[in-house]
């Protein structure tokens, strides 16, 4: 068998058992023609309300954990209300109003004091935060599990049961939160749609480099000893390759829409590595060492299509603008979303920390890279993009970080954009030509002659 072979096997075969049969489920295709206050799709087509959809938005990854939970982590409840809702307020003036976020806290011990300890206080919560973005008319994309390690260490298991064991009790726990949240919103169209992951792509095949497991070990000496109580195993079981990482994402897919016939569903990914497809077959094959083997694009076209199986509705990635950067992999990215049939959502993009340093969008190359990026995306025709960060409080913050009340001009030049893309809202799915591959390339000059 060939490796184009195994890919398509992988990637057309139902892979784990749950997904095998999902009863009474509708197919993506089989959605309804009319309009409708959920986002839909048509192939590679974004509709909402009847009408193509294309859109700009933010990530405010801490928006529940930081705010409306503020009181659970050592924080005060009515100050870290009144600041997110002056955020949220900024946000509506820019028309940005879609927000990125983390559905659970990030670290195990956090999400049982709140989700598993105190789960009627947890949802009343995340009521209000859901409350509070309807009645601004934002619209939110949950990430459901942005760190992978944390329903293995509640309960002291591996990632290797966690992914392969449907029965281990980490992952019943995962699925009882999934159906709990997703039945709680699933007729809500104040949720845009819903994202399983957080770069889970970056954390496979890499076991001839962490041999104790891409879990890290957790210090669990003061200051941290609040944030893991039960640490999973630390070896070679928490690892897994990008196989069964597509195994995880299509089960979980399959969960979702056995539950929610209104929303999509993303895998949220980064763009890959330049060597994904090699460090793939490297743990096919047991290697001993990591293969850092540039990919051919027929090679990280495979991996591309391998990781992204039915029923995902997106072909995703996150993108950002490094000093030599070009737009080669989105183009290539396009290209597989547009054979798939589906939209590629970029899930978070913007100019890399590597250019900007500390002063983040105080940069002056921060708007010249920003507007070089959304022009990318839109030679491109990129129906969603989602920038990194918006108005983050975190201690310290993931930069790079917007502040509505300091980058006022890159606030500026994301209103305008944003304008321009609701105005012109062309069909998704368009064909990548030479002169496309050109205007591409012009863009990328363009930037290395400014940060030259």
């Amino acid at each position: 068998m060939t490796r184009r072979e195994f890919v398509q096997v992988i990637a057309g075969a139902g892979v784990g058992a749950s997904a095998m049969k999902v009863s009474g489920q509708n197919s993506s295709t089989e959605l309804l023609n009319s309009p409708t206050n959920f986002l839909r799709r048509e192939g590679a087509l974004l509709l909402l309300n009847g009408q193509p959809f294309r859109s700009l938005g933010v990530n405010k990854h801490e928006l529940l954990s930081d705010h409306y939970l503020a009181d659970f982590f050592g924080g005060d409840l009515k100050t870290a209300l009144a600041a997110v809702r002056r955020s949220l307020d900024s946000l509506v003036q820019t028309d940005l109003t879609i927000i990125r976020l983390h559905a659970l806290p990030y670290w195990s011990a956090q999400i049982e004091d709140t989700y598993l300890k105190r789960r009627e206080v947890f949802w009343r919560r995340f009521d209000e935060m859901v409350k509070d973005c309807r009645e601004r008319g934002i619209k939110l994309v949950p990430v459901l599990l942005w760190n992978i390690g944390a329903f293995i260490d509640i309960v002291g298991e591996s990632l290797q049961e966690f992914v392969n064991n449907p029965r281990s009790r980490s992952r019943q726990m995962f699925n009882g939160w999934v159906e709990d949240i997703v039945t709680r919103y699933r007729d809500d169209p104040t949720i845009l749609f819903w994202e399983i992951t957080n770069e889970a792509n970056l954390t496979v095949d890499l076991k001839p480099m962490f041999p104790q497991g891409v879990v890290p070990p957790t210090d669990l000496t003061k200051p941290h000893k609040h944030l893991t109580r039960n640490p999973a195993p630390r070896d070679w079981r928490n690892n897994w390759s990008a196989d069964e990482m597509a195994a995880f994402v299509r089960e979980t897919a399959f969960l979702i829409k056995s539950l929610d016939k209104n929303h999509l569903v993303a895998a949220g990914y980064s763009a890959p590595r330049p060597s994904a497809w090699h460090l793939w077959f490297g743990s096919l094959k047991r290697a001993k060492e990591m293969d850092w083997t540039k990919d051919s694009d027929e090679e990280q076209a495979n991996y591309i299509r391998m990781v992204h199986p039915e029923p995902l509705d997106f072909v995703d990635c996150h993108f950002y603008l490094e000093r030599n950067g070009n737009f080669d992999q989105l183009a290539l990215l396009k290209r597989v979303a547009n054979e798939l049939d589906k939209p590629l959502y970029v899930g978070e993009v913007g100019v890399s920390v590597e250019v900007l340093g500390e002063k983040g969008y105080a940069h002056p190359l921060s708007q010249d890279g920003l507007s070089l990026l959304l022009e990318a995306m839109e030679v491109l025709g990129v129906p969603l993009v989602l920038i990194w960060a918006w108005d983050d409080f975190c201690q310290p913050p993931h930069e790079p970080n917007i502040r509505p009340d300091v980058h006022k001009e890159v606030v500026a030049l994301l209103k305008e954009r944003q304008k321009r893309w609701k105005t012109n809202r062309q069909a998704s799915k368009r064909e990548i030509y030479e002169t496309t591959e050109r205007n591409l390339h012009s863009l990328a000059q363009r930037w290395k002659e400014i940060v030259r």
